[in-house]
């Protein structure tokens, strides 16, 4: 389903932008992040995506390894 997969990557994204922001970076730096992190939930209200899905695939996605990624995407 391709709006399971946008869903997935839009989770993904999340996560890599959560990180960024747990580092020691400049003002400028930390508001663009915020920006979006604020574009993805945007999309999200937009799109009426299930927030319960996000956030299980954004924790999913913290715990996965490459080669899980790889296969898991495979199957949206």
């Amino acid at each position: 389903m391709k709006s399971e997969k946008e869903l997935f990557d839009l989770a993904k994204s999340y996560v890599m932008l959560e990180d960024e922001l747990n580092k020691h970076l400049r003002e400028y730096e930390i508001e663009e992040i915020k920006e979006g992190m604020e574009h993805i939930r945007n999309t999200l209200l937009k799109k009426n995506y299930d927030v319960n899905q996000f956030n299980h695939y954004r924790k999913l996605y913290k715990e996965m390894s490459i080669g899980e990624y790889f296969e898991f995407i495979k199957t949206l």
